[in-house]
């Protein structure tokens, strides 16, 4: 066979390669960083194939589930008298005879007058407008990105509080159709009939329904009753300001309305109406200046003004309001004033835990001025008091000492956080020592300050602290631990919590105790040794963490209402009674007895408590320059407590009202020796010995002296070795 004829170029050699071997080794010479990038780009394109992809379907079923389901929502035909759907609630107590008696009907229907929009002057739409739906005249009906963002706060939690999304049409749209289920298919529906509402009635009359259907406070509802209850004024006469005051209601009526917190109403007209209504040029800067400095002048209220022409509710009539009224929005994951709207509007029954007879008698004392003093002072201290039994059954309560003028009013007895003074000593130093065996009855301390780390700038020298309440001086004498509770020394508790550790005691009165309103900054010396507490008590958790003392050391949580029954009967509502063993049942029994030295005792400070018959226990409370004084006491049955002092906390005058002990029993004695006579529980594991009084161990033969002492079974102290000295002169480090 003839050779084929090559020529040299197409020879395949290292010089002159063909061309394949070409492509080959340029296709061996492609980037690696260019091939990643290929590899990237291809698979995110994929992903973005597959999300377009899998939207496009989810997108498609949801419109057909959408479309499906509008069509499935009536449309609204809006009239003013669909809004009047309002059903009573009544609040029931129990008689002497466990009979059921009506305490109180509550509706938001009695007091509505209708008006129409032309009547309400502009900047006073404006005011509602801009404070609850700012876009309002922009969307069709839903605020879509409200809506969003209290969407997305459900689950990021970007807010402390719950956003609410509602447009003032979604919130109309919800009080027509009485629609309130908590479900997405609820939200859905109401959003679809808010923007067909706007679709067939315009926003003027949405808004004029909208304005005479809101709640404005007690049994108050529309703006016509609202303004002429708050200023005795026709819608058509408010002022900027005036009606700024209106629009800051709606938020929470029965907190932020001028008759039940004046104060908090004028602040947040201040600082979130006004505002809002300048920044979207409701008003001008004139207005908007003239508004913050203008003199409001309210009316008077009077004993028609909250209960639908029933007369003024009492106290614990206003406490079971509110304290349902936020069992309801915890239950239902809504804010205050929808819950407040459900509970005026829905139908319920409330059975409350009061003793009418109790209460009425206290409410009685209350108006009484000597129960407080035998002088007429012009500016006298405000007063509060409560009372419950050993299942936490809040008995009766009183908020103020000035004739009740109007319902859901101030009450200073559940909502004011005020020092506790010495009457925090039980519940923390005292209880917490014997509960841990770190003291007993007869545990001797010299009255002396301690050396704190502060320096004094004129001496240089660390600064001692505390003083005792009733002097600047120390007799550095010896005291034992009942006489120390007993004469209400500052100087022994602060030694207690200095040795018990302030973190140790702060943990102690908060899981013990349930004292919700302390803070980190509590957690120190002063709140937790003589009441300084950053916030305070209320007065109603102050009592309440008494109760261990009287009650073999168990702990309720204080009620105002046994149970909630919706319109159809179905209990939605239900304190649930669950005892805590806050206290062993010895250390209870100590501090029992040492309790009653304060009310017996020769020194003992609340000696003006002591009643005819029946057995008392109780401790008395000063904060620092004679700001606040209290009373908790217990007997058998009950666990009480009195506060009095100025709302602007300043010195209340010596002298002029009577001790708190004093003003307990004047307010609670009678009630209390009215009882059968009973005891507190015994224990039969506490010891009953004789200390020394020289040294304060367990009494032997060659001891000059002894007294009864209370001891738990594992807390004995020792035998005294009976080789003490018998002086005839007192020495300072001598017991007192």
């Amino acid at each position: 066979m003839a050779k084929k004829n090559i020529s040299p170029q197409h020879l395949d050699t290292p010089e002159n390669p063909d061309k394949k071997t070409q492509v080959r080794r340029k296709k061996k010479k492609v980037n690696p960083v260019k091939r990643t990038l290929v590899v990237i780009g291809t698979t995110l394109l994929s992903l973005v194939l597959i999300v377009i992809i899998t939207g496009s379907i989810i997108a498609a079923a949801l419109t057909v589930y959408i479309v499906q389901f509008s069509n499935d929502v009536d449309v609204i035909e809006l009239d003013l008298s669909d809004l009047d759907l309002a059903y009573s609630t009544f609040i029931y107590a129990y008689d002497d005879n466990e009979a059921v008696t009506e305490l109180a009907k509550i509706s938001r229907k009695a007091d509505r007058i209708p008006v129409t929009i032309d009547k309400i002057p502009q900047y006073v739409q404006d005011a509602f407008v801009y404070t609850e739906d700012e876009r309002f005249y922009e969307h069709d009906g839903v605020d879509w990105q409200r809506t969003f963002m209290a969407f997305l706060n459900e689950f990021l939690k970007m807010w402390s509080t719950r956003q609410g999304g509602s447009t003032i049409t979604q919130q109309l749209v919800k009080n027509v159709t009485s629609d309130d289920a908590k479900t997405w298919d609820r939200k859905m529906r109401e959003i679809f009939r808010a923007s067909q509402l706007e679709r067939y009635r315009p926003k003027q009359e949405i808004l004029e329904a909208y304005l005479n259907f809101i709640g404005f406070g007690g049994s108050t509802a529309g703006i016509q009753a609202a303004s002429l209850k708050y200023f005795g004024k026709d819608v058509s006469e408010l002022s900027v300001a005036e009606g700024a005051v209106l629009a800051a209601i709606p938020k929470n009526p029965e907190v932020v309305n001028p008759f039940a917190d004046r104060e908090q109403c004028i602040e947040r007209q201040r600082e979130t109406v006004l505002p809002m209504m300048y920044k979207n040029a409701a008003i001008s800067e004139k207005q908007y200046y003239e508004a913050l400095e203008e003199e409001l002048v309210f009316v008077e209220p009077n004993a028609n003004s909250d209960s639908g022409g029933t007369g003024i509710q009492n106290w614990f009539t206003d406490m079971v309001i509110r304290d349902v009224t936020l069992d309801l929005a915890d239950l239902y994951g809504i804010e205050e004033d929808e819950a407040s709207d459900l509970l005026y509007n829905g139908g319920f029954e409330v059975y409350a835990t009061v003793d009418m007879e109790m209460q009425n008698a206290v409410e009685a004392k209350f108006v009484d001025y000597t129960t407080f003093s035998d002088r007429v002072l012009t500016d006298p201290p405000e007063a509060a008091f409560i009372c419950m039994d050993y299942q936490g059954n809040i008995k009766a309560v009183v908020g103020s000492n000035r004739e009740k003028v109007g319902s859901n009013v101030y009450n200073r007895a559940d909502r004011a956080l005020r020092s506790p003074g010495s009457c925090i000593k039980p519940i923390t130093s005292y209880s917490y020592g014997i509960e841990k065996n770190l003291i007993n009855w007869s545990s001797v301390f010299r009255n002396e300050p301690i050396i704190t780390d502060m320096i004094d700038p004129e001496t240089g020298a660390k600064r001692t602290w505390p003083y005792n309440y009733n002097s600047r001086s120390y007799d550095y004498a010896g005291y034992f631990t009942f006489q120390a509770l007993q004469r209400s020394l500052n100087t022994i508790p602060a030694q207690l919590i200095e040795m018990e550790t302030p973190a140790a005691v702060f943990e102690f009165l908060q899981n013990k105790y349930q004292i919700t309103s302390l803070n980190a900054y509590d957690a120190d010396m002063a709140p937790l040794s003589v009441g300084a507490l950053t916030d305070g008590i209320s007065l109603r958790e102050l009592v309440a963490a008494y109760q261990p003392f009287g009650n073999a050391g168990i702990y309720c949580k204080p009620t105002s209402y046994t149970k909630v029954l919706d319109s159809n009967g179905k209990v939605i509502l239900e304190h649930k009674y669950t005892p805590l063993q806050s206290l062993g049942k010895e250390t209870s029994y100590v501090m029992n007895k040492l309790m009653q030295t304060v009310i017996e005792g020769p020194n003992g400070t609340g000696r003006a408590a002591r009643l005819s018959v029946t057995p008392l226990i109780g401790k008395t409370g000063t904060s620092q320059d004679w700001h606040d004084l209290s009373f908790v006491g217990c007997t058998p049955d009950y666990v009480s407590g009195i506060w009095y002092g100025y709302d602007v906390p300043k010195q209340i005058p010596t002298g002029t009202f009577y001790s708190s002990a004093q003003v307990w029993k004047n307010v609670f004695g009678e009630i209390a020796d009215s009882m059968p006579v009973k005891s507190f529980p015994e224990n039969n594991d506490v010891k009953e010995l004789y200390y020394c009084t020289r040294t304060g161990l367990i009494a032997s033969g060659t001891c000059p002296t002894g007294a009864v002492g209370y001891y738990k079974s594992d807390c004995i102290p020792e035998t005294c070795p009976g080789n003490h000295a018998v002086t005839e002169k007192k020495e300072n480090t001598e017991l007192a």
